[in-house]
């Protein structure tokens, strides 16, 4: 699978909150940053939907950027994002930037941010 790929294979476990597909396409060490600068592991991702604390009602991505050299990509995605997060309901415009690594023929995330864009 290409990274392309990937990054969309991503998406489509979000929308589903398949914890399954997620887990195989994190890496065991990932670390992500959300925009208030919580820093959250794969086991925090995971649970968030596997209790389902979030919710993604609707991921549509507006463009997506794909840089990949050799077992190292990068996807710099847009997406506008609606979910129930915690009980509330959330809406935003976010760019998610992934660093994706390459482990025997699969590519799988090992850092992540997601920032609001205008």
């Amino acid at each position: 699978m290409d990274l392309r790929a990937a990054e969309r294979r991503l998406q489509a476990a979000q929308r589903a909150a398949d914890v399954e597909s997620l887990d195989a396409l994190l890496h065991p060490r990932v670390v992500g940053a959300g925009p208030d600068g919580t820093v959250f592991t794969k086991e925090d991702d995971l649970e968030s939907y596997r209790s389902g604390t979030l919710r993604i009602t609707g991921l549509v991505e507006e463009s997506l950027d794909v840089q990949d050299d050799g077992e190292t990509g990068v996807t710099r995605t847009v997406a506008a994002v609606h979910a129930v997060q915690g009980g509330a309901v959330v809406s935003a415009r976010l760019r998610y930037t992934r660093l994706w690594v390459r482990e025997d023929g699969n590519w799988r995330v090992l850092a992540a941010t997601f920032v609001p864009v205008q």
